[in-house]
């Protein structure tokens, strides 16, 4: 990565040279060694690379954007509603077992973050179906394989009927 930076040419690292730097990644070590920018530029700072902090920011705020909506379109996730979050987390599920499938390490690693993300999202916000959903998401982060299973006693319980009357 500091290699690939040094042949930009540039005293200090911003947007422009962090897209040059993961392409140079993507070339030599494949699509899956893409890291962040702003992880690529945490690396390079503590190696003396002078940061422009806007730029960085923005790159990275637009390269996660990307990526998000490679693995769900606006819209596909939706926890408004008991029905839309139930559809949601299968999609969720539905998904890992796909890229599970094909042994993509690298987009599971990516699905469980952008899942990290959305859980601590819905964490902040108040509500019963928001607080059940982060419970869903737990037990789906800690073991995806059973989550299914889990999910199905889940809503046949006692204590979810009485809340969700389902």
């Amino acid at each position: 990565m500091f290699e690939a930076w040094r042949k930009t040419g540039s005293q200090s690292l911003g947007a422009t040279e962090l897209a040059l730097i993961q392409e140079s990644l993507r070339i030599v070590f494949g699509q899956s060694s893409i890291e962040s920018p702003a992880s690529m530029a945490r690396f390079l700072a503590d190696s003396g690379v002078p940061l422009r902090h806007p730029e960085v920011l923005q790159a990275d705020t637009i390269w996660r954007e990307a990526n998000l909506y490679e693995l769900f379109g606006p819209g596909d996730l939706d926890f408004t509603s008991l029905e839309l979050a139930l559809a949601s987390v299968t999609k969720i599920e539905d998904l890992r077992i796909q890229i599970a499938a094909e042994g993509d390490e690298t987009g599971v690693k990516r699905l469980t973050q952008h899942i990290l993300e959305t859980r601590k999202e819905l964490d902040s916000i108040n509500g019963e179906l928001a607080r059940e959903v982060v419970q869903w998401l737990k037990v789906w982060l800690q073991n995806p394989v059973i989550f299914r299973d889990w999910l199905s006693l889940r809503q046949k319980s006692a204590d979810f009927l009485q809340k969700f009357g389902h």
